[in-house]
């Protein structure tokens, strides 16, 4: 069921999209209302959606829109940066308890990027997360799998660490990875550790007589983070590189509290690269959710 390839705009312009932490299967996370599941008597069935889902897939759809609005018919690139499936060692947060459902559950979030009408996709990357929420990169493997045969027309593969040259971009870079610097502890110190992390992932470059890359994706945190740009200098040119820790399509739940301490908000989006003969602009398409109860006694 290949999606009728389409023509993309003349010119090099060129948008990358970075998403991550969708978590399909769990019940504070993505979810399409759209996705075909079978019940015990193989009756097709869709599964109902709580309320915090249903919030994340209008957000969803229209941050989708957003990014087909910025692209205005250029080429785009989808990366997913881990965890896209929930797995099965937290039970307690599942709404889709089986491994099969949670991989139909992630192809069905991931497809409306491949069927949009003004999105003109030609590749897809997804980037393996952690090892216990997609069975140690199985789910990622799948998934990847599923959608490379259902839209041929579009290059999809899974990988857990990726390099990426942008070839009509002035040969630039993308480094993308799921686990990175934590976006802050404290207020005061927020970026402070995406900088050192940034700083040092350069020097490795440099030291390896590499250039270093355009842009550094991570995730992981549910939180959204830009540092740099930051330019080290090398042979007599001024290197320029950005870390970027992604948001996340997923709710807080009673493990997630506890982690961290008692988050009081979340940060649910995407971010979208801009090139044109280089490196644009960041645009991130988020929205911040405070997730305290509000009363007045």
């Amino acid at each position: 069921m290949g999606k009728r390839k389409r023509k993309t705009r003349k010119g090099n312009r060129l948008i990358v999209v970075l998403l991550s932490d969708t978590h399909a299967g769990q019940k504070l996370a993505l979810l399409n209302p759209a996705t075909v599941l079978s019940d015990e008597h193989g009756e097709s069935y869709s599964p109902g959606l709580t309320t915090t889902q249903r919030y994340l897939w209008t957000l969803y759809q229209q941050h989708i829109e957003d990014v087909a609005s910025l692209a205005d018919g250029c080429r785009v690139i989808l990366v997913h940066v881990g965890d896209i499936t929930q797995g099965t060692r937290f039970v307690e947060h599942l709404c889709l308890t089986s491994i099969n459902d949670q991989i139909l559950g992630a192809i069905a979030n991931l497809r409306p990027w491949y069927e949009h009408a003004r999105i003109a996709l030609t590749n897809a990357r997804i980037i393996v997360g952690t090892g216990v929420h997609g069975w140690e990169g199985s789910a990622e493997a799948l998934i990847g799998k599923g959608l490379a045969e259902m839209y041929p027309a579009v290059d999809t593969k899974t990988v857990y660490h990726a390099q990426v040259t942008l070839k009509d971009q002035q040969g630039q870079v993308l480094d993308l990875a799921h686990h990175g610097p934590h976006p802050g502890t404290r207020k005061w110190l927020e970026g402070n550790a995406a900088m050192w992390y940034l700083r040092s992932a350069m020097l490795d470059e440099i030291v390896d007589r590499d250039v270093p890359p355009i842009v550094y994706a991570r995730a992981h945190y549910h939180t959204y983070r830009h540092v740099g740009p930051l330019r080290i200098r090398q042979n007599g040119s001024d290197i320029e590189s950005r870390l970027i820790i992604t948001p996340c399509y997923t709710g807080a739940t009673d493990y997630t509290r506890k982690v961290t301490r008692s988050i009081r908000k979340l940060d649910h989006g995407l971010v979208a690269l801009e090139f044109e003969n280089g490196l644009k602009d960041v645009h991130p398409f988020y929205q911040e959710l405070d997730i305290r109860q509000k009363e007045e006694l």
